[in-house]
C-alpha cells in the first residue's frame, strides 16, 4: 500500500513503512535548499563554532581550577582562625599555671599552621585567583566575540525561517493533510454552516496556536488552548497540645505525666490551575446523527499482549452488561462482533447503532485496534467525540505543545546543531499532527465524503478571532496582566471595528489575586476535648483587566528596509503575516491607524 487512495488505507501502517522516511527526507531537503539559498559557509561556521566549543571548554576548565582554589582558601582561613584559637589558648593556659608541655605544643603548631595557611593564602592561592579571574575574563570575552560571530554567520539562514515551512511540509507530503498559510475564515464559516459548529470558546479557553486546513476534503481545525480550572486545594496547620494526666502506677501509687499530641487540621478551598490542551476540530457529513465519546484506554508502552487480552476481557464484562440492561429496558445498544475493537475503543454511549456500524466498518475497527495498541511514537493518548456531523480529537502528546517554533533558532550557532535540531523538530511537529488525525484517517467513510457546497460571499478578507487571539499570547503577554495578579492569565479577544488599515480588538485578561486567609477548624484530641487549630488557605478573587490592540495584515518574507517612523509612538509586535501594536487603554484613531501603516510600511510589504 503507497497511498491514501482506496478503502484499504491503514494509517499506522502507512507512516511507519513510508510517510516517516519521506518526511524526514523532504525536511532534509528543505534546510538543506533553505542553506543553499542563504549562502552561508558552512565550513567557515564549523571552524567558527569549534572555536566556540573550545573557548567554552576552556573557560569551564578554568572556573573548576578557580572554584578549587577558593574552597582550598576557604579551608586555610578556617585553618587560621583555629590556629589563633589554638595559640590564645595556649596563653591563657601559661597563666593559669597549666602544663607547660600542653600550653607549648598549642602555641607551636597553632603557630606553624597559622604560618603556613597565611603564606599559601597570600603568596599562592590570592595570587592563583586573581590570575584565574583575569583569564576568565579574557576568555570570555574571546569567546564572546566568537560566538556573536557564530552567530552572525548563520543570520542569513535564521532569517529564511519561517511558519510557512511547516505548513510547506504537510503541504507537500503524500498525505490527505493540507494546511492553510493563515486561518481561513472560509473554514470556520464551513463548519458553522455546514457542520453545526459552535465556534465560541469559553473565558477559561484561550487559542495559543491555531491551523485551520483540509483533511482530504473536508474542513479541520487543530487548536492549542490555555486553560483554567478551579480545583479545590487541601491546606493543613497544626497544633501542638499538652495536658497533664493521672494514673496508678504498678504498685497502686498515683501518678502524673504530661502528655501531648500534634494536631492537624484541613480546610480545602478553590484554587486556579493551568494547563495546555490540543484539540482537532473535524466536520464530515458521514454518519451525521451519530453521537459518542471514547478515552484512552489506559494501556501503557510497557504492556504487552497478556495485558491488551485482560482489558479486553475486564471491559467486556461491563460491556455485556450494558448490552443485557438494553435488550431487557428495550434499548438500541448492541456489541459488535469484535470484541478487541469494543472493547478498546469502547464508545459505549453512542446513540445510532446503523450509523456506528456504517462508520466503523470491519477496515476501520482494525485501524483503530492497531492506533490504540501501537507502542510508538505515541501510546493511546487521545479521545475521540462525534457529535452529529462535528468530529473532536483530544490528544496528550499535543497537549505538550508540540509545534515548530521557527523562533527558537536565534540562539544557534553551530550549523551542524542547528540543522539537526530542524530535522528533529519538524519531525515532531509533522509526527504530532499526524497522529492527531490519525483516528479521523482510520475511518475510510471519512475520506470518501466530501464537504458541501458553501456560499463564497460569506467569506471576508480579514484575520480571525482565533489567530487575533494566538497572536496576543505570542507577544508580551505582561502587557496585558492586571497589577495586583499573582496567578497566570486567560486572554480573551473581541473586535471592536474595523478602521481604513487595520483591526482594532478588545483584550480581556482574567486573573486573580491570592488573598491569604485563616481558617479555625475544630479538631478532637485524644483526650477527649476540641481544640481550635489555625489552617492559613488562599481566597482567590477574580480580576480583569482590558487592553486595545491594532493589528494589520502583511506579506511573508517582504522587508523592505530598517528604517522606522519615529513618531509613531505604540511599540510592534509580528506574527505571522501580521503585526500589531498595543494600545494600552488608548482609542486607536484614523491617524494612528495611518501613522501605524506607515511604520510598518518602513519594515514589510503591507496587505489590507
Amino acid at each position: 500500500m503507497d497511498s491514501y487512495s482506496g478503502l484499504e488505507f491503514d494509517p499506522v501502517d502507512y507512516y511507519n513503512k513510508i510517510l516517516k522516511s519521506e518526511v524526514n527526507d523532504k525536511i532534509t531537503k528543505q534546510v538543506e535548499d533553505l542553506t543553499k539559498i542563504s549562502n552561508i559557509d558552512i565550513n567557515k561556521n564549523k571552524s567558527t563554532a569549534k572555536k566556540v566549543y573550545e573557548l567554552k571548554n576552556k573557560i569551564d576548565k578554568e572556573n573548576s581550577s578557580l572554584k578549587r582554589n577558593k574552597i582550598f582558601r576557604t579551608i586555610l582561613i578556617i585553618l587560621s582562625v583555629i590556629s589563633v584559637i589554638s595559640i590564645l589558648f595556649g596563653i591563657l593556659n601559661i597563666f593559669n599555671k597549666g602544663s607547660e608541655l600542653v600550653s607549648g605544643l598549642t602555641i607551636g603548631i597553632g603557630a606553624f599552621v597559622l604560618i603556613v595557611s597565611l603564606l599559601v593564602i597570600f603568596l599562592v592561592l590570592n595570587k592563583n585567583i586573581k590570575n584565574l579571574q583575569s583569564n576568565i575574563e579574557k576568555i570570555n570575552k574571546e569567546y564572546s566575540k566568537k560566538y556573536l560571530e557564530a552567530l552572525e554567520e548563520l543570520s542569513p539562514l535564521k532569517n529564511l525561517f519561517n511558519f510557512k515551512q511547516f505548513v510547506d511540509l504537510v503541504n507537500n507530503s503524500n498525505s490527505v493533510i493540507s494546511l492553510d498559510y493563515e486561518v481561513s475564515q472560509k473554514k470556520l464559516l464551513m463548519l458553522k454552516e455546514l457542520f453545526d459548529y459552535n465556534s465560541e470558546f469559553n473565558i477559561s479557553q484561550s487559542v495559543v496556536d491555531v491551523y485551520s486546513g483540509n483533511i482530504e476534503k473536508n474542513p479541520f481545525l487543530r487548536v492549542l488552548l490555555n486553560n483554567e480550572r478551579m480545583k479545590d486545594v487541601t491546606y493543613t496547620g497544626t497544633r501542638v497540645v499538652t495536658w497533664v494526666e493521672t494514673y496508678t502506677d504498678s504498685e497502686g501509687h498515683l501518678r502524673t505525666r504530661t502528655e501531648s499530641e500534634t494536631l492537624v487540621a484541613y480546610y480545602k478551598a478553590p484554587a486556579p490551575f493551568y494547563s495546555t490542551s490540543s484539540l482537532v476540530i473535524y466536520g464530515n457529513e458521514a454518519a451525521p446523527d451519530l453521537c459518542f465519546s471514547r478515552y484512552p484506554s489506559g494501556l501503557d508502552a510497557k504492556d504487552d499482549e497478556d495485558d491488551v487480552e485482560k482489558l479486553v476481557k475486564k471491559n467486556m464484562k461491563k460491556i455485556e452488561k450494558k448490552e443485557y440492561k438494553s435488550i431487557k429496558s428495550g434499548g438500541s445498544f448492541q456489541s459488535l462482533a469484535n470484541d478487541d475493537f469494543e472493547a478498546l475503543f469502547n464508545a459505549t454511549d453512542r446513540n445510532h447503532e446503523v450509523q456506528y456500524r456504517l462508520l466503523f466498518t470491519p477496515l476501520a475497527q482494525q485501524n483503530m485496534i492497531e492506533l490504540i495498541t501501537k507502542k510508538e511514537p505515541y501510546i493511546d493518548d487521545f479521545s475521540f467525540i462525534k457529535n452529529k456531523k462535528m468530529n473532536y480529537v483530544f490528544s496528550r502528546h499535543s497537549s505538550n505543545n508540540i509545534r515548530f517554533d521557527y523562533l527558537n533558532y536565534t540562539s544557534y550557532f553551530d550549523y551542524k546543531v542547528l540543522k539537526e535540531d530542524y530535522i528533529k523538530n519538524m519531525n515532531e511537529a509533522f509526527t504530532s499532527l499526524y497522529f492527531d488525525v490519525a483516528p479521523i484517517l482510520a475511518i475510510p467513510l471519512y475520506q470518501l465524503h466530501e464537504a458541501g457546497v458553501f456560499n463564497p460571499s460569506l467569506e471576508k478578507e480579514e484575520i480571525t478571532l482565533y489567530e487575533a487571539e494566538a497572536f496576543i499570547n505570542h507577544m508580551d503577554r505582561n502587557l496585558f496582566k492586571h497589577p495586583q495578579t499573582t496567578t497566570d492569565q486567560i486572554l480573551k479577544l473581541n473586535k471592536i471595528k474595523s478602521l481604513n488599515n487595520s483591526d482594532l480588538f478588545k483584550v480581556t485578561s482574567y486573573s486573580y489575586v491570592a488573598i491569604p486567609q485563616v481558617e479555625i477548624v475544630p479538631v478532637l484530641c485524644r483526650n477527649g476535648r476540641y481544640y481550635d487549630v489555625s489552617v492559613k488557605w488562599y481566597r482567590y478573587d477574580r480580576l480583569v483587566k482590558d487592553s486595545n490592540v491594532a493589528i494589520s495584515k502583511i506579506k511573508e518574507d517582504s522587508k523592505v528596509n530598517n528604517t522606522s517612523d519615529n513618531a509613531f509612538k505604540y511599540r510592534t509586535y509580528r506574527y505571522h503575516n501580521f503585526v500589531s501594536c498595543f494600545l494600552d487603554q488608548d482609542d486607536f484613531t484614523e491617524e494612528n491607524d495611518n501613522s501605524f501603516v506607515s511604520n510598518i510600511k518602513n519594515h514589510y510589504n503591507f496587505i489590507k
